[in-house]
């Protein structure tokens, strides 16, 4: 029921409002879900001092230094793996890309560059706190594998009564915020490709295609009520990371990407993350050293990915673009030389 109601109020949101109202949408949810997040750390922080700053054991000390304890098969690939798929596949998500279609020229973009590079740093510091809390006061879920209620139980856990219920309440509307954000730039995306590209284009196939982006990814959504939370979103991760990441670094820095030597690193890298995300879903989690590569697959999807965009390439040198000078030069250039009549002289004010 839960999964059907977001599926419900995310293709309302896109149907209703289109590019437009979900850019809207994501710069409020995301200072929403920023606020629900932050506010409570500081509470449960003070909590913690008070209540004479648990600290850690020689044991726990030991268990701190396995990555990804509690029971995980190598852990130390996972926790490589994962950390690859959340660095590379940032840049590599639709609902992330499609903001700069958004930005009314080059400098504008590289502005929005760093001003959301900064917020996400800013964003990415309130795990490892909650992490690091819930390790000292919720170590029973973390044994037992429900890593997924941690955020939710810490500050019932460590402050209790009516404020400890306000501030999971709140925890609890920046995680629906969350979700809600990014489903609706990710239908967005998803719809705005599929009419465009596959469907004749217009309002009518836009509609036709946000259904179809928003029942599918439900689908799976179903068939995933085994995995945690954070399992799956390492997955979708991992399939950007393995995808739109090598086509971006490899198309901005290196001229002599061809359009044959990026469409087949796409559909390896990108296939092959793909096959491993609906393997672990819809199968289940593996055992042994194939669960391991399954069920984290960016530290050799990724790879793959590079090196088939950089070996066809060089084999089909014939199709690089004719103007590739150009655009690197557009790339990379500052905004005041004109690149657009061929004479790259700055421009006059």
């Amino acid at each position: 029921v839960g999964g059907v109601l977001v599926a419900v109020v995310v293709a309302v949101n896109v149907l209703s409002g289109g590019m437009r109202s979900i850019t809207f949408v994501q710069a409020f949810q995301y200072w929403l879900k920023l606020t629900a997040l932050a506010l409570p750390v500081i509470f449960l922080v003070l909590a913690w001092r008070g209540a004479g700053a648990p600290g850690i054991s020689a044991h726990d000390a030991t268990s701190w230094a396995l990555p990804l304890g509690g029971g995980r098969e190598y852990p130390l690939y996972a926790t490589y793996s994962l950390i690859l798929a959340t660095f590379l596949g940032t840049m590599g998500l639709p609902h992330v890309l499609v903001r700069f279609y958004t930005n009314p020229d080059g400098r504008a973009a590289r502005r929005t560059t760093l001003v959301v590079l900064s917020l996400l740093g800013a964003f990415y510091l309130l795990p490892a706190i909650y992490g690091a809390l819930g390790r000292l006061y919720a170590p029973d879920l973390i044994a037992s594998g429900r890593t997924d209620e941690v955020v939710l139980s810490l500050p019932g856990r460590m402050i209790g009564g009516t404020l400890g219920d306000l501030l999971a309440a709140l925890v609890t509307a920046g995680a629906f915020a969350a979700f809600l954000s990014t489903s609706s730039g990710l239908t967005v995306s998803v719809a705005g490709v599929i009419a465009q590209d596959i469907l004749r284009g217009g309002v009518r196939s836009f509609q036709l295609a946000t259904v179809a982006a928003v029942i599918v990814p439900l689908g799976l959504a179903a068939a995933a009520r085994s995995l945690p939370v954070a399992d799956v979103v390492g997955l979708a991760f991992a399939v950007a990371a393995s995808s739109f990441c090598p086509l971006l670094v490899l198309g901005i820095w290196w001229w002599r990407l061809t359009s044959t030597g990026a469409m087949a690193g796409l559909l390896a890298g990108g296939g092959l993350a793909s096959a491993a995300v609906v393997t672990t879903i819809v199968i289940g989690p593996h055992s042994g050293w194939a669960g391991a590569l399954l069920a984290q697959p960016a530290a050799w999807t990724v790879p793959i990915a590079f090196v088939v965009m950089i070996v066809v390439s060089l084999a089909t040198p014939g199709k690089v673009p004719a103007d590739v000078t150009r655009t690197m030069v557009r790339l990379h250039a500052p905004e005041g030389l004109n690149v657009n009549r061929g004479d790259w002289r700055p421009r006059r004010s």
